[in-house]
């Protein structure tokens, strides 16, 4: 989306409300008094009867307001929003469309943090999760040990579908607070264990947020890099199928070193070991994940869904180099596959990367070790080659079963 640099009015007014909807400081009352457009949720609305401004609901779905923000841009208009627009709010997606200079944020005490002084702890420690419109599985990439959460939920990310995701991580015996209604009449409090909570159908009012601190032995979901490879689905016997080995697969993370904001692919991506393990580490950067074969799609699939990496690992099912053409240049990429058609794939992507950037390829056969070094030619190129083997029992007697050497090149892409 475009940014409007030239808004031609008054900067938008955007009041947080809280759990009293009236009690504003006096800034944002003069804002709301001079305001000629007031817009807001019902309820929201309903809070002000005194003001005589042109009031209009928020339309649905919400990505039409730009259209009424651009449709009254010389009026004086006022936001209304719940506790702090900035905190998982509606700022966002006005920062989307105008400058920071256009708008003008009037914060009140958010649902978390007012769930927080009902619990009396600080909540300066807690990471905070949206659920709110998001899949349920992106909790599973946040969940470690002994942690303190905050999650703004929906019906269908409810509390009880919360607590039913942490028994299956072995968070069962965590501990949940609901916090419904708050500032209302109808206002409740309740805490509750994980196992308890996954067992009983509870009802809870759809307006909840809720505070989780994990406990319990987890061990379900990695909390390190290295996931075990029997971790992953194969479609083969745990630990084996198209996957690049733990080992493997550690040294290509840190040759590929990921930064936050950055763009990836993992062309030839096979079960998603090196995709799924970058998205989950790298969480505030995009991994673009290609592979064309049936079987290793359903696979990539159900392992981006296991390890919660839905909101930042995009599968792209198609043959490189042709499914490469719609995705947006790199900052990483790497090349664990080509169907024979290596050198080509390495000219193309080699074109598409961005100044700075950083190319891993590997190779385990002999041709495709010829591809590596000549595409390499006189680059200053890193190459690393591993060989792992694994203890296994033969005949009742502990013996290492190497596998296949693997070949590591890497190449930076000077500006």
């Amino acid at each position: 989306m475009d940014l409007m640099f030239n808004w031609p009015g008054p900067p938008v007014q955007v009041i947080g409300t809280g759990m009293e909807p009236g009690v504003l400081g006096h800034a944002a009352r003069a804002a709301l008094a001079q305001a000629e457009l007031i817009m807001g949720a019902a309820a929201h609305l309903a809070a002000f009867p005194e003001l005589t401004a042109e009031k209009r609901p928020y339309p649905s779905p919400m990505n039409g307001l730009w259209d009424v923000l651009r449709a009254n841009a010389g009026r004086s208009i006022a936001l209304l929003a719940s506790g702090d627009p900035l905190f998982f709010g509606i700022g966002t997606t006005l920062l989307q469309h105008l400058l920071p200079e256009h708008l003008v944020f009037h914060p009140h005490v958010s649902s978390i943090q007012a769930a927080f002084a009902r619990l009396g702890r600080p909540w300066h420690q807690a990471q905070f999760v949206s659920l709110h419109g998001r899949p349920l599985a992106s909790l599973r990439a946040a969940l470690q040990s002994n942690r303190l959460y905050a999650l703004l939920t929906d019906r269908d990310r409810s509390p009880l579908a919360i607590a039913r995701v942490l028994v299956e991580t072995g968070f069962g015996e965590s501990d949940l607070w609901v916090a419904e209604e708050l500032g209302s009449a109808k206002e409740r409090f309740r805490h509750f264990r994980a196992t308890e909570l996954a067992e009983v159908a509870t009802e809870f009012s759809p307006l909840n947020v809720v505070i989780l601190e994990t406990r319990g032995p987890g061990g379900v979901l990695p909390e390190f890099p290295g996931i075990p490879d029997p971790w992953f689905s194969t479609g083969a016997e745990p630990g084996k199928g198209l996957l690049s080995k733990r080992e493997v697969r550690l040294t290509i993370l840190s040759l590929l070193a990921p930064r936050a904001g950055e763009i990836g692919w993992d062309v030839g991506a096979g079960c998603g070991g090196v995709a799924v393990e970058w998205a989950r580490w790298n969480p505030y950067g995009a991994v673009y994940a290609v592979e064309c074969h049936p079987d290793r799609l359903e696979h990539l699939g159900i392992n981006r869904e296991r390890f919660g990496v839905v909101a930042n690992l995009h599968i792209v099912a198609g043959r490189a180099p042709e499914a490469l053409t719609g995705l947006p240049d790199p900052h990483a990429v790497f090349i664990g596959g080509s169907s024979g058609n290596l050198r080509d794939l390495l000219d193309m992507v080699w074109t598409r990367l961005r100044p700075g950037a950083r190319l891993v390829a590997s190779a385990v056969t002999e041709d495709s070790r010829v591809e590596l070094h000549s595409f390499a030619g006189d680059r200053a190129a890193e190459w690393t080659e591993l060989s792992i083997a694994r203890g296994e029992r033969l005949a009742g007697q502990r013996v290492m079963r190497p596998s296949l050497p693997v070949l590591l090149m890497k190449l930076e892409k000077r500006a």
